[in-house]
Order: C-alpha cells, then sequence, then structure tokens
C-alpha cells in the first residue's frame, strides 16, 4: 500500500492569532491519530510558477484512509475550530507514487 500526503495550502493568512492557537493542537492531533511524519511546514516559498501561498503543510500518512480518519478525529476537529475564518486555504490528500 502506498503512503499518503495531507497537504495544506494556505492562499492567505487572515487572522495570525487563530493560526497560532489552531498550530498549537493541530500538529499533535495530527500526530496521535496516524501522521508518520511532517515533510514540510512553513513559509518560506520558493516560487517557480504562479503566484505561491503564503503557508504550505505537508505530512505522511500510511494511507489516504488514515489521512482521512486523522482528520475527521476529535482531536482534529477541535483544533479546527480555533482556525475559524483566521485562513483561506485549501486542503487534501494525495496517494503516493
Amino acid at each position: 500500500m502506498a503512503n499518503a500526503y495531507l497537504v495544506a495550502v494556505y492562499k492567505k493568512v487572515i487572522d495570525q492569532e487563530k493560526m497560532q492557537n489552531y498550530g498549537a493542537d493541530a500538529l499533535p492531533a495530527m500526530m496521535a491519530n496516524g501522521a508518520k511524519k511532517l515533510l514540510a511546514r512553513g513559509s518560506n516559498i520558493t516560487q517557480i510558477e504562479g503566484i505561491p501561498p503564503e503557508r504550505a503543510v505537508i505530512a505522511e500518512f500510511e494511507s489516504v484512509e488514515a489521512a482521512q480518519k486523522a482528520y475527521n478525529s476529535e482531536d482534529y476537529q477541535a483544533a479546527l475550530k480555533k482556525l475559524d475564518g483566521g485562513a483561506d486555504r485549501f486542503l487534501f490528500v494525495i496517494e503516493g507514487a
């Protein structure tokens, strides 16, 4: 079974305090609920094509199902409530090759 990667792309951070409150709990929640490791997280993004996002996060999971389970976990959903409008982002899971 191929690994899967949860990718969060933050087009715009709207409320830095909400981002900090969310971030304090989001990663521990993902790690506690199946994330194998954090591959990348931050705002130091080098543009190659198009408009780069303000921030991005990539976490590795055992499978797409494991990433979905972590996202839907009680711990992560509690962290997500702290973000509440603090960022314009999209999140997806992609299966590894």
